[in-house]
């Protein structure tokens, strides 16, 4: 019997090979390891499309993986589902090597939504990763720039106060009890300073053209919220004019009997009269004279702004959007008055305000009234909000409205306190303030969003636990129903849901 010996096997050594084999086993080595790393799926159903990829299956181990490109301060919104009948499902954010935020669950399911501030310029990788995981998944992105608050003054509203200075400084003046303001025991002359100073200097114009229209359209039943709302949508003095995007409901407002022709006519004629008023009475040089303080209460409102992230965010939830958002402090305003308006045409807000407390001129420590972050940051949130929460409460069926007046009767009292005497009032409020606690927890302010929801329920506000908890359920499905039509079907089920017992 012939015996063959078998060769002795050595460790494979690439350099002992001509150089053209080295040339092909090589990639086909290459191909073989990457083969061994690449995703394995079992029953797989897939859907991609621009920004959003999604997927079922029977078995999936590896990645799924798009990417976006962000500029820095970009937000990055996710909205996601996650199945995970077995294995695990991870969900994650990474930028240059590093994971910025990940998701991950194991034997079971979630659905929710993220957003991310993108520390830096560059491409962002959205990965879906499974390790032998059954079920499946949705992802759906969306980047947005960051948004800012604008803060400025105008020339037109710092002329009105000088206006409501000359119509209501004489009672002001002539009150000499003290009264508790701001914690703080003061004649009425004290907490809105501005008006001695402004009274003293512009009374002898009073009987100006300006004045007498403006006391008549006042006796008439248009306020303060009127007059602001018209000027922040009309060119600025001494060329303050009706322009293509001024509002027609605030021109409309001129003619009592509805007449547009009436009413463009009396509306220009008023801002004739309001540009002569600026001319004699010298605003530029009003303007120059409080220049310093001017810039101090732009400052002190500027550096108290909610970050960037919060009216996208704010978009997002509410489903629309509008083109910019303005915070408008005036020195000549009275004291803790505020005033907001829209533009429709523009789709821009705004909202003009006096300072929040008492004023120093000192020139060592000069006090504007307008530094405190908590008051701007309400601004922003609360009255910003009523431009979405509104038009929402403006389209409910008015039968509607009526069948859910009973609801008011149990915070009747707590609302008489607010200043809310009915029930659509009250409405408003309760639906913006919702949305106020909604939109702190997702920028990360979940404390906040405690201590209002629980601050507002003392308040009277009993039905905001209600509309906090439908909102959200809402806002987490993927219901193509707008907020609009949400809030309806909502008080439909607040309805029922509070139905007196003799009505059951």
């Amino acid at each position: 019997m012939e015996i063959q010996y078998l060769p002795v096997m050595h460790p494979f050594d690439f350099t002992r090979l001509p150089l053209i084999m080295r040339f092909i086993l090589i990639p086909l080595l290459t191909v073989i390891l990457l083969a061994s790393c690449a995703t394995t799926t079992r029953n797989w159903k897939s859907n991609d499309q621009p920004g959003q990829f999604a997927a079922s299956f029977g078995l999936f181990s590896g990645k799924e993986k798009h990417t976006v490109n962000l500029t820095k301060d970009d937000i990055l919104f996710i909205k996601y589902t996650l199945i995970a009948t077995s294995g695990e499902i991870t969900l994650s954010v990474s930028n240059k090597g590093g994971v910025v935020w990940q998701k991950k669950v194991t034997g079971t399911s979630d659905t929710s939504e993220h957003h991310l501030v993108a520390p830096s310029t560059g491409q962002y990788t959205i990965t879906v990763n499974g390790q032998k995981a059954t079920g499946g998944f949705e992802v759906k992105y969306k980047a947005v720039p960051p948004k800012t608050v604008q803060v400025k003054t105008h020339r037109n509203i710092e002329l009105y106060g000088l206006m409501m200075v000359l119509d209501d400084g004489p009672y002001v003046l002539t009150q000499k009890d003290t009264m508790d303001y701001s914690g703080r025991r003061a004649v009425m002359a004290q907490w809105y300073s501005m008006v001695p100073r402004n009274y003293e200097r512009y009374k002898a114009f009073d009987t100006c053209r300006i004045m007498s229209i403006y006391k008549k359209m006042e006796t008439a039943g248009n306020g303060y919220d009127f007059f602001t709302g018209f000027l922040l949508q009309v060119g600025e003095v001494p060329f303050a004019r009706i322009s293509a995007t001024t509002d027609l409901q605030q021109i409309a407002r001129f003619s009592p009997k509805g007449d547009t022709a009436e009413a463009r006519q009396k509306a220009t004629a008023f801002l004739d009269a309001l540009n002569d008023f600026s001319r004699l009475i010298d605003l530029d040089a009003h303007l120059a004279q409080y220049k310093p303080y001017y810039e101090l209460a732009i400052a002190s409102v500027a550096k108290n702004v909610p970050r960037g992230d919060f009216l996208p965010v704010m978009e997002q939830y509410y489903r629309k959007q509008f083109s910019e958002y303005n915070l408008v402090p005036s020195l000549n305003l009275f004291t803790a008055m505020g005033f907001g308006t829209m533009n429709r045409s523009t789709r821009t807000i705004y909202n003009t305000f006096g300072s929040f407390t008492f004023q120093s001129f000192d020139s060592k420590h000069p006090d504007m009234g307008f530094d405190d972050p908590v008051q701007i940051r309400a601004l922003a949130a609360h009255e910003f909000g009523h431009s979405f929460t509104n038009p929402a409460i403006d389209s409910l069926p008015p039968s509607l409205i009526k069948e859910t007046a009973y609801l008011y009767e149990p915070i009747k009292e707590e609302m008489k306190k607010h200043g809310y005497t009915i029930w659509l009032q009250s409405l408003y409020e309760h639906l913006v303030r919702a949305g106020e606690v909604i939109v702190a927890e997702k920028i990360g302010d979940s404390t906040r969003a405690v201590s209002m929801l629980q601050s507002n329920i003392k308040s009277g506000f009993i039905y905001l636990p209600f509309m906090v908890q439908e909102l959200k359920k809402w806002d987490k499905s993927n219901s193509s129903v707008d907020f609009n039509n949400e809030v309806l079907q909502m008080i439909v089920k607040l309805k029922e849901a509070y139905k007196p017992a003799k009505m059951n």
